[in-house]
């Protein structure tokens, strides 16, 4: 039996569509168009779908806001920011360190890429900006999980946040520095990824045609406002508005339509082999997206510029594609035996000091 509530939907493929986020922000970043200018249907579909793979990054914070709404009631506050920090700190200070000595980074560079200080004081794409803002955002959700908990409607909570959000946006759009945008215009979806966290814990609503048919639309306006925003150069009330409401509606539609379309796939008989296969594929890649957001652009950086000029762009492609895969994987295994080893080593001296 199909289930019909769509925020269980969400969760159970979470981590399958974190791994399609993380592919199209890989998309967005390092891939070479295969399509020729000249065949402008092809090439106008694979260049759109490339421009707005930002929006990733929004998905993965709407599934980041639902994720903590589970995490932070399975342990203390200290407990809750060790376990935000252990699964993100090493990828970026093994980046940090690479980057480096490779690019002779001065010493001052690196402690205030590492520290987060130039996130806020130079520019957001110092070094790897998602990790600065997801630490941000780990911060404060507990005090904004607190606040959103003692609210007797949590729609309407979530509605005068984002309102005030806004509200702050636009008084501040002409003195605030422009690329610091491309991080408060996520907040709200953030926002929303918590109160749908909330949903999928204490409702259980039955999402009809309707609700699907609604979703499907929000998804086609996103993606026509993403049309306008980055092609069009619409402006929507906020700096670097590209980046805000188009991506809101995107992320908060597309990973209920892709869930809905896994499930599909992996309840028919005759579908099932490829509902697995897509399922286990975009998995894969949920397992280590961190990882490969770390290395992507670096490593994209340093293996083009090498492969003989003679080879397609899809050639080039899918050796980057394999080449990211490994390397990513590769750091996300090493820091997981890493963290066991810790483990394992605190487990044994705690009975010795116990003695």
């Amino acid at each position: 039996m199909r289930e019909k509530n769509g925020f269980l939907l969400l969760s159970k493929y979470r981590g399958a569509i974190m791994g399609f986020a993380a592919l199209w922000i890989l998309f967005f970043h390092e891939w070479i168009l295969l399509s020729e200018q000249s065949s402008t249907g092809a090439f106008n579909v694979e260049h759109f779908i490339k421009i707005i793979g930002f929006c990733g990054v929004d998905i993965f914070l709407m599934l980041s806001g639902l994720g903590l709404t589970f995490s932070i009631k399975k342990s203390c506050l200290p407990v809750f920011y060790l376990k935000r920090l252990k699964r993100i700190i090493l990828p970026f200070l093994f980046m940090g360190i690479l980057r480096c000595v490779l690019e002779k980074w001065p010493m001052e560079q690196f402690w205030k890429n590492i520290l987060c200080i130039n996130f806020y004081t130079e520019t957001i794409y110092s070094f790897l900006w998602f990790v600065p803002a997801i630490i941000t955002l780990y911060l404060v959700f507990p005090l904004y999980y607190w606040l959103f908990s003692k609210s007797s409607n949590k729609l309407v909570f979530t509605a005068a946040a984002i309102t005030l959000w806004l509200i702050i946006s636009i008084f501040i759009r002409d003195i605030m520095r422009v690329d610091l945008f491309g991080f408060t215009n996520r907040i709200p979806v953030f926002m929303v990824g918590v109160l749908f966290g909330w949903i999928t814990q204490n409702k259980k609503p039955v999402f009809t045609k309707l609700t699907w048919v609604f979703i499907g639309l929000v998804f086609i306006l996103g993606l026509y406002l993403a049309y306008m925003t980055n092609l069009q150069g619409m402006f929507l009330l906020v700096q670097v508005s590209n980046c805000c409401i188009p991506n809101l509606l995107i992320s908060v539609s597309l990973p209920f339509l892709m869930a809905k379309s896994l499930d599909l796939l992996n309840s028919f008989r005759y579908s099932r082999p490829v509902g697995i296969a897509f399922t286990k594929f975009f998995s894969f890649y949920g397992l280590f997206s961190l990882e490969l957001y770390c290395v992507q652009e670096w490593l994209g950086g340093q293996l083009f510029p090498k492969l003989p000029y003679e080879y397609s762009n899809l050639t080039k492609n899918l050796i980057y594609f394999a080449c990211a895969t490994a390397m990513g994987f590769v750091l996300y295994f090493v820091i997981k035996m890493f963290w066991k080893l810790v483990d394992f080593v605190i487990a044994k001296v705690r009975p010795a000091e116990s003695k």
